[in-house]
C-alpha cells in the first residue's frame, strides 16, 4: 500500500495542471457572479445573487437555455442510438474492421472549432460541397441551411450527431467484445431475433458504460460553445445560442464578466445534478 507520502507526490503533477489552469479560474468566476466584476471595474462589491436573476430575466440567456435542452434530448440519445448499433454491427470479425474502428475516431478528431469551420463552408450557398452536388442535378441552393430560421438548429445538431455517433460506437465496441460467445451461440440457438438480443443480452451487459457515455454526452452538449460560434455566431437572431457562447458574448464582447460567469454556472449546476442522478443510475445497473 503507498504511503500518503507517495499518494501526494503521485497526484502532485496533476494538481500542478489543475489548480493554475482550471481550478483556480473556476473558482474565480464561481466568486465574480456573486460580485460586479470586470477587468476595469474600480469599484468592486458584492451584488448577491443579482447577476443570476439577470441570468433568468435576460430573454437571450433564456433562449439559449431553452436551445441547449432542445440539442441535449435530440442529440445525446441519437448519438448513443447510432453508436450502439454501429459498434454492433462491428461485433463481429471481419478484414480490415482495425482500421474501421480508427475511422471511427476521425470525426471526434477533429476540433471543435475545425469542425465548425468545416461545415459553415461545406453548407456555404456560394461555394460549398452541398451547393456543387445540388449543381449537378440543375439545382440551386437559395441560402444555406445554417442561414434559414427553423433549420439552423437541426443542422447544428445534425453535425454533432455526425460527430460524436461514432466516437460512442469506438467505446461502446469493445463493450460488446467482452461479452461471452456461448451467450450469443445460445441465444441464437433459442431462436432469440437480433432485437430480442440486443434487449437482453447486449443492453443489460453494458449498461454501466452506456450510463457513463451518456454523462459524458451531456456534459459536452451542455457546455456546446466552438462550433457553434463557427458555423452560425448563435444566429440568426438567437436560434442557435447557447449558455457557452452567450456566456462567452457577455463576458468578452459586452464586458459584463460577472453575468457571463452567473450564466456559465447555472449550466455547472446542471451538470452537477446531472452527476449525482448518474451515481444513483450507476448503483441501480450495478444491483441488477
Amino acid at each position: 500500500m503507498p504511503t500518503l507520502r507517495q499518494r501526494f507526490l503521485l497526484l502532485l503533477p496533476l494538481a500542478i495542471v489543475l489548480v493554475p489552469f482550471l481550478i483556480g479560474p473556476a473558482l474565480f468566476g464561481f466568486f465574480a457572479s456573486f460580485t460586479n466584476y470586470a477587468p476595469n471595474q474600480q469599484n468592486l462589491r458584492l451584488v448577491g445573487l443579482a447577476n443570476y436573476a439577470a441570468v433568468v430575466n435576460d430573454s437571450e440567456f433564456r433562449a439559449a437555455y431553452r436551445n441547449i435542452a432542445v440539442f441535449t434530448l435530440v442529440a445525446v440519445p441519437a448519438e448513443l442510438g447510432l453508436g450502439f448499433l454501429l459498434a454492433y454491427l462491428l461485433r463481429e470479425s471481419f478484414r480490415g474492421r482495425g482500421m474501421v474502428r480508427v475511422l471511427l475516431l476521425v470525426p471526434w478528431l477533429v476540433s471543435p472549432i475545425a469542425n465548425g469551420v468545416m461545415w459553415h463552408y461545406l453548407l456555404n450557398s456560394q461555394v460549398g460541397l452541398l451547393n456543387y452536388l445540388l449543381a449537378w442535378f440543375h439545382l440551386a441552393m437559395d441560402s444555406s441551411p445554417l442561414g434559414i430560421k427553423g433549420l439552423t438548429l437541426p443542422t447544428v445538431i445534425a453535425t454533432d450527431i455526425w460527430r460524436l455517433a461514432p466516437l460512442v460506437s469506438f467505446l461502446v465496441l469493445p463493450g460488446l467484445l467482452a461479452i461471452p460467445t456461448d451467450i450469443w451461440e445460445q441465444a441464437t440457438l433459442e431462436g432469440a431475433s437480433v432485437f430480442q438480443q440486443i434487449r437482453a443480452i447486449a443492453i443489460p451487459q453494458v449498461l454501466p458504460l452506456l450510463l457513463t457515455i451518456a454523462l459524458l454526452l451531456i456534459g459536452a452538449t451542455l457546455g456546446t460553445f466552438e462550433n457553434v460560434l463557427m458555423m452560425t455566431g448563435g444566429g440568426p437572431g438567437t436560434e442557435t445560442a447557447t449558455p457557452g457562447l452567450s456566456s462567452y458574448q457577455q463576458a468578452f464582447q459586452i464586458n459584463n464578466w460577472s453575468l457571463g460567469a452567473a450564466g456559465a454556472w447555472v449550466i455547472v449546476a446542471a451538470i452537477l445534478v446531472l452527476g449525482l442522478t448518474y451515481l444513483k443510475l450507476m448503483r441501480a445497473a450495478v444491483d441488477l
